[in-house]
């Protein structure tokens, strides 16, 4: 005998002029469902959206007095395009939802059949859930409306993406954007640095922080967060600007994908409002290439943290200003940099951020040893950033002439203080993008390190001595 669930059901349903692809992505994918979900008035921020079997939704819905609605459902069957049901685990009100898409003629007819677990909780409710399910679909109306009526425009003449492969685990990728303490070492374009004021890492949570630039401006920006689903996608809402200059405002997803064992690809995706605020930032604050810049730098800080990096101090008699100039300036340079016993020739020595230096080391019975470093960042006469390795005669990268795993770049940062007329180096180095065989390597050559720059400084000193 069949069982009678008519008083424990509440079903509604809306035709829209849409085929069903359409309607079914406004659900399945959650950039679009968090701009229509919920009754008039709402809005919702989600830190969970797994759409299979036994995946979770986890979200919670702003009522326009205020009010917040913490929900968690699990769903049950998922069949694209046609069906998803889940279970709805919320402890206030419990029901299973199907959701079924029909097609006819270019239409889809979607039905919502809700399914409580007594008739009394449902008879609780239903004088709410029946006008707010129209007023919901009422929303999603107007949602697809705007998508297929043209007034819709395609994201990407008004969105910038930068995406890049890291050689480190998902999971310390995922740390080094969420955890200040990382993100303060790396985030921003070169010579900027950050003061993160505040950073809420939760759906609703708020992001303040202001960036310095090299030039003494400072730009402050504040963040909210939608999306948060630990360690595969965060999605904001950003808001920032210039000191005293025009605001910009943009929705940017973060999304990290595992594509080898320890390897991770991260893509930033920028949406602006109009195809004219993505060039205003192009062109104002060159947001193409600065993002290009803070993947960078990321990189390199995912790589010292993966192998920390060998670092040398030495004090030196002389004044900042020549000891600048022994570093920068091709024909003081070549009078005292390399290992003892070999003479150095520089065939390019292009000093500016950009620029490259390619020389050679000449050592007793003939050998030579190719180099190249890129300038990264120059702060003077304070700071040099620059990505240094093995090269050809015609300058291409290239792996050491000897055995052993070594990363085809290392990232070398020095610095320059003065303190009564005497200038102290400090530099350090470490490998880029580096295998775990080519970190051990490193770790095992750092007595060998010590040695060698503890002579290239005593030459260094020499020079300083008679300039």
């Amino acid at each position: 005998m069949n069982q009678d669930l008519s008083n424990r059901e509440i079903t509604s349903s809306r035709t829209f002029s849409a085929p069903r692809s359409l309607v079914y992505k406004a659900f399945a994918d959650p950039n679009q469902l968090t701009q229509w979900w919920g009754p008039k008035g709402f809005t919702n921020s989600f830190s969970q959206f797994d759409l299979r079997p036994g995946g979770l939704w986890r979200f919670t819905m702003h009522a326009p007095n205020g009010e917040q609605y913490h929900n968690e459902s699990k769903f049950t069957e998922v069949t694209e395009p046609e069906r998803i049901v889940f279970e709805h685990l919320e402890p206030v009100h419990t029901f299973t939802m199907a959701m079924t898409f029909f097609e006819q003629e270019g239409k889809t007819t979607l039905t919502w059949h809700m399914l409580f677990e007594s008739a009394d909780e449902c008879a609780k409710v239903k004088g709410f859930i029946l006008p707010a399910n129209e007023e919901n679909f009422d929303r999603l109306a107007a949602h697809l409306q705007a998508r297929t009526d043209g007034s819709h425009e395609d994201t990407s003449k008004r969105e910038i993406i930068v995406s890049r492969v890291f050689d480190a685990p998902r999971e310390l990728v995922w740390q080094a954007m969420t955890d200040p303490k990382h993100v303060v070492n790396w985030w921003g374009p070169r010579g900027f640095s950050t003061t993160i004021e505040e950073m809420d890492l939760r759906p609703g949570g708020v992001w303040k922080q202001v960036l310095h630039g090299p030039d003494g401006a400072n730009y402050p920006n504040k963040s909210v967060f939608r999306e948060v689903v630990k360690p595969e996608r965060i999605v904001y809402l950003h808001g920032g600007a210039r000191e005293g200059g025009p605001g910009i405002s943009f929705v940017a997803t973060w999304t990290f994908e595992v594509v080898e064992e320890s390897k991770t690809k991260l893509t930033m995706r920028q949406v602006f409002a109009s195809p004219e605020d993505r060039e205003f930032v192009i062109k104002e604050f060159g947001a193409v290439e600065g993002g290009k810049q803070t993947f960078a730098r990321l990189s390199e800080h995912l790589s010292a943290t993966q192998c920390p990096p060998f670092v040398i101090t030495r004090e030196f008699a002389a004044p900042r200003d020549l000891v600048w100039k022994a570093w920068t300036e091709r024909e003081c340079f070549m009078q005292w940099f390399g290992p003892k016993g070999c003479t150095i020739s520089a065939a390019t020595f292009d000093f500016r951020v950009g620029g490259f230096l390619h020389y050679c080391m000449s050592f007793p019975g003939g050998n030579e040893m190719w180099g190249k470093w890129i300038f990264l960042e120059i702060v003077p006469p304070s700071k040099i950033v620059l990505a240094n390795s093995f090269s050809d005669k015609e300058g291409n990268l290239a792996r050491p002439p000897f055995p052993g795993d070594w990363s085809l770049q290392m990232l070398t940062e020095t610095t320059f203080t003065e303190h009564a007329g005497k200038t102290t180096i400090t530099l350090k180095w470490f490998p880029l993008d580096a295998t775990a065989a080519e970190r051990a390597n490193f770790d095992a050559q750092r007595p060998g390190f010590t040695q060698g720059w503890t002579g290239t400084f005593d030459q260094l000193e020499e020079f300083l001595a008679k300039a």
